[in-house]
């Protein structure tokens, strides 16, 4: 069976002490399975696409648990192999606003920072309808670099389109050496580009307003579609020549990972079934869910998304659904 979507990234597991506790002093930990390719393609499968990641996990109950989750969430794990090394790992401290949480990895000598071309099932990778590809893959290990280029390649010599998002980690690599990358790499052979505004000024040195930023990151990667997020300010879209923006949902923040996942997430879901407007709104409104939950695999509907961005449009505030 062919895939609509197939990901390229590392499976993770999220350490979190909770609301206002210090790592440092916490004496319980809450787990969740993580990966930021990982939450996009589980909410696409969740809103009924056909999706698959590849990856490489070491034989552990660690990697079980990761596997039964993405499992569940309707992900073919048939192309994650299994490779020594451990399963990574990274922490979260969840700081009260106005103060930034704090992320710190432990994902050094994981099995899959050691993949490479050969071990990846390119079968499955060319066949999809787009592969989806994050600048955090990139980021990692020369290994994974190699791993991306060749999907790149294959992917411009089949007419395979790429969606592509930035996501820029300044603990893994820095501005420089991410902008070099990504202009070797990206021109001419991604189709769908996501990036957060502050991303494309720390990495590219763009500004201004939003809908600019997009266009000039479509000029310069040769991408149709630029999705550009701006914090809690709405969400541009460059689409063919044309703008459409959306307006954040106002929400109580519960958890603050995720939520840049689940807008492209959203986004990638309209843009398969060919309406840039619903995806925008689908984006917007699973963001917004994924801020109002815990964890990083946001179980939802499209159905439930619907609802959500209609109750926005109409400025709707009831607490409860009767």
């Amino acid at each position: 069976m062919h895939m609509e979507v197939t990901t390229i990234g590392e499976g993770q597991l999220r350490l979190t002490a909770g609301p206002g506790k210090a790592l440092a002093s916490a004496d319980a930990l809450e787990v969740y399975v993580a990966g930021t390719e990982a939450n996009v393609v589980g909410l696409l499968s969740r809103l009924g696409h056909r999706t698959a990641m590849v990856s490489a996990l070491p034989d552990s109950p660690l990697s079980r648990r990761i596997l039964e989750e993405l499992g569940a969430a309707g992900i073919d794990t048939s192309g994650i192999v299994t490779l020594p090394g451990r399963v990574a790992l990274y922490f979260v401290e969840e700081n009260v606003s106005p103060l930034p949480s704090q992320v710190h990895y432990d994902r050094q000598h994981s099995a899959f920072a050691s993949i490479r071309p050969e071990d990846v099932d390119w079968s499955l990778v060319s066949s999809s309808r787009l592969l989806h590809l994050t600048g955090i893959t990139a980021a990692l290990t020369d290994h994974t670099r190699a791993v991306l280029e060749a999907a790149l390649e294959r992917a411009r010599a089949v007419g395979q389109r790429v969606s592509f998002d930035i996501n820029h980690r300044t603990r893994l690599w820095d501005a420089e050496t991410a902008r070099r990358w990504f202009d070797d790499n990206l021109p001419g052979r991604v189709t769908v580009v996501t990036c957060a505004r502050r991303d494309a000024e720390a990495v590219f040195g763009l500004t201004g307003a939003a809908p600019e930023v997009a266009r000039h990151l479509a000029d310069r990667l040769g991408a149709r579609t630029v999705l550009v997020s701006d914090g809690n300010r709405p969400v541009h879209c460059w689409h063919g020549g044309d703008v459409l923006s959306r307006a954040p949902l106002t929400v109580p923040v519960v958890d603050r990972v995720g939520a840049g996942d689940a807008l492209v997430g959203g986004f990638l879901h309209g843009y398969l079934t060919g309406d840039i407007e619903e995806g925008l709104a689908a984006g917007v409104a699973a963001a917004s869910l994924t801020l109002t939950r815990r964890g990083e695999q946001l179980r939802t509907t499209g159905a439930e998304l619907a609802r959500l961005a209609a109750r926005a449009d109409d400025g709707q505030t009831e607490d409860i659904e009767r």
